[in-house]
């Protein structure tokens, strides 16, 4: 059942919109399991074997694990372009290091990654919560077998009020923490552990419950529709895991009661959801289910790569049947037989030899997994050495190509700049550093400028992401013509007084940010000011952002420009460029740079409306400057111009850019 809606969700995401309480079955099924055997082996010995219990999860888990690793890795090299190989690479080996949850936890809210290819192997994180609980549980367990033995209580006992214990805080902490940083809190380990808790005080308490069997059957089939009825109305919007996870955990554990009801009779349960979940496929499909899990969204991803967009009906069977053969493979040819040693090999000394041979195995798999993995990363950051190369602007004209008065020449035959396999680590002065995330509360007056502080002029840039675009082409004039730039952007946040209706709760402080930017700027009176930002459209396909009101962004806007031209300071607002509507630096590693499969269409009258624009008309003075002509002719707009790439993804590759120079310095009188 739980593998089901995982895969259901994953593929059909339409269908079952919380398909992803698959997981936290998981994880009630995981605790009962483990927790309940390890505290029957604290009973009888008082002790735990801890390398033996570490050396059967190696044998059950990493083998079949790591195959599915390498298979991507090889899936990768092969059906992926370049581009995508190193963020691929350095998450498989979070994957094979059992921390690929808090890669994801520090990765996925990531403005800059906002519109990269997702993982295929970011399913491992919920393997990396299980991992590390099993980590730390036959540790805390065997303290609370010492404290038994000193105290005088039963070890049983003593066991369960740790796990309660446990289980108490992790859930307080899931709660506070899903409120305040729910993208972080969804991957925590720390948020996690109660649900696992819970499957564990079950396991400890199942036999002293006195279910009759009506109650039995009653309990286990409102719990399945529990179960069901989460997977159909919950949603990734909501605050999971929080308080919300509660009901389908909660509901897991009814099942598990219900199956673990004694039975007076040989056919008591032929009523009960154990009878519906007991059925031979149903019981095939849970022993391959850890095979299945680890398989199917490998699949999904390149599958949906390659056909390029969601799967339908036909597509999304054709991904389950081929998931499914892949497990049943796996299943029998690597995990069994990591699985279940010779029974006269797990006896005495040849049983500590096997072992220590599971150790030997877990270091094996491991160091195979990361020498894969560097050696298509290793490829991809060879190539990343052309970017601290400068561009020889006769060879590579990139905007000036498009040049309407004096259109430079393009020579033929050169590679395109940067290289698309690198195209993302092509990112301005401001990518990467705390420049691109602009405070002006705690960042002092000399912060991000750039240029001589002894230069003539003082130009401030103010903006989002992609207002950071316009950083270095301006630098160049600036050390061309005696300016001083300094950069005030911020990613996400545009120039306005009015925040995104759904943007993440870090980015509704962004007015109260551009108010303290605009005092700055007031007080500083630098010779001008260059506004620039993304679009609502842009934000919308790019982060699913969105203001309800366009008129709302638009005076938000005003409200920041007006006073700048009231006091006298010259403003600039540069309209946004064109959204690319495919992966451009894919596009053109796959097609080829003059293909007309990585062409863009859109004419100038076409655009998205642009409220910088419309704001700038309505404040006397503010001046428009549209770079658009340098990225499209005649509404066609080529991924390479110039022999330069132009975008890396909804941004300029910071190669193109600086060939906009010349052209900025001419629309901005500079």
């Amino acid at each position: 059942m739980a593998v089901g809606l995982v895969i259901i969700y994953h593929i059909w995401p339409q269908v079952l919109p919380g398909g992803f309480v698959g997981v936290d079955v998981f994880f009630v099924i995981s605790g009962f399991l483990i927790v309940g055997s390890l505290v029957r082996e604290v009973e009888t010995t008082g002790r735990i074997a801890v390398g033996s219990f570490y050396a059967k999860r190696i044998r059950r888990l990493l083998p079949a694990a790591t195959l599915v690793l390498l298979a991507t890795l090889a899936a990768m090299v092969f059906l992926l372009p370049q581009g995508r190989w190193q963020s691929i690479s350095f998450d498989v080996v979070m994957a094979a290091l059992q921390v690929q949850n808090w890669n994801q936890a520090f990765g996925s809210g990531s403005y800059e990654g906002a519109t990269a290819l997702v993982s295929p192997v970011q399913h491992y994180w919920s393997l990396a919560v299980e991992e590390q609980f099993y980590l730390m549980v036959p540790l805390c367990l065997m303290a609370a077998a010492a404290w038994a033995r000193r105290s005088g209580l039963a070890r049983k006992t003593v066991c369960l009020y740790l796990i309660i214990a446990l289980s108490t805080a992790s859930f307080v902490h899931s709660v506070a923490f899903t409120a305040s940083d729910h993208d972080v809190a969804y991957f925590a380990t720390t948020t996690r552990i109660w649900e696992l808790g819970l499957g564990g005080i079950l396991a400890l308490t199942a036999l002293r419950m006195q279910l009759g069997e009506r109650m039995g059957r009653l309990l286990g089939w409102a719990g399945l529709a529990t179960v069901f009825w989460c997977a159909f109305t919950f949603s990734t919007s909501m605050d999971f895991p929080g308080y919300v996870a509660v009901l389908p955990v909660a509901a897991t554990v009814l099942v598990l009661a219900a199956g673990t009801a004694p039975k007076k009779t040989d056919d008591a349960g032929r009523f009960g959801a154990s009878a519906l979940l007991g059925v031979g496929p149903a019981k095939y499909v849970g022993d391959i289910s850890y095979s299945l899990y680890l398989w199917h969204w490998p699949v999904v991803v390149f599958y949906v790569f390659r056909l390029g967009r969601p799967p339908g009906l036909l597509h999304g069977s054709v991904i389950a049947l081929v998931s499914l053969a892949a497990a049943v493979a796996s299943y029998h040819l690597v995990e069994q037989r990591f699985r279940h040693p010779r029974r006269r090999a797990a006896e005495g000394r040849r049983g500590q030899r096997l072992h220590r041979g599971a150790f030997v195995l877990a270091s094996g798999l491991v160091a195979a997994t990361v020498l894969a993995a560097v050696a298509p990363w290793g490829i991809v950051e060879a190539k990343s050495q052309q970017l601290d190369s400068a561009l020889n602007l006769r060879q590579y004209p990139g905007a000036m190509a498009l040049d309407r008065e004096r259109p430079a020449p393009v020579p033929s035959g050169l590679a395109v700049r940067p290289d698309p396999a690198v195209a993302m680590k092509d990112v301005p002065l401001t990518g990467g550093n705390e420049c691109g995330a602009f405070d002006p509360s705690t960042m002092g007056e000399e912060t991000c400028r750039y240029g001589s502080p002894d230069a003539g002029k003082t130009m401030v840039v103010v903006g989002d992401s992609h207002a950071a675009q316009l950083v270095d082409p301006l630098v160049l004039v600036g050390e061309q013509s005696g300016w001083n730039v300094q950069a005030m952007v911020r990613n996400g946040c545009p120039f306005s007084a009015a925040p995104p209706e759904s943007a993440d709760t870090v980015f509704h402080n962004c007015p109260n940010q551009n108010r303290v930017s605009l005092e700055r700027i007031l007080h500083r009176k630098p010779d001008l000011v260059v506004v620039s930002g993304m679009t609502p459209s842009g934000y919308r396909r790019a982060l699913q952002w969105g203001w309800k009101d366009p008129e709302a962004l638009v005076s938000g806007y005003v409200a920041m420009l007006k006073p700048l031209r009231d006091a006298g300071i010259r403003v600039a607002v540069v309209m946004d460029t064109p959204y690319p509507d495919f992966a451009v630096p894919d596009c053109v590693q796959s097609h080829g740079p003059t293909s007309d499969t990585c062409r863009g269409r859109q004419r100038a009258e076409d655009r998205p409306e642009d409220p910088l624009a419309a704001a700038a008309a309505r404040v006397p003075g503010v001046e428009v400057v549209d770079p658009y002509p340098y990225f499209c002719a005649e509404g066609a707009c080529p991924s390479v111009v110039g022999n330069v790439l132009v975008y890396r993804d909804n941004h300029m590759t910071n190669s193109f850019a600086r060939t906009l120079a010349a052209p900025l310095a001419r629309m901005l009188r500079l």
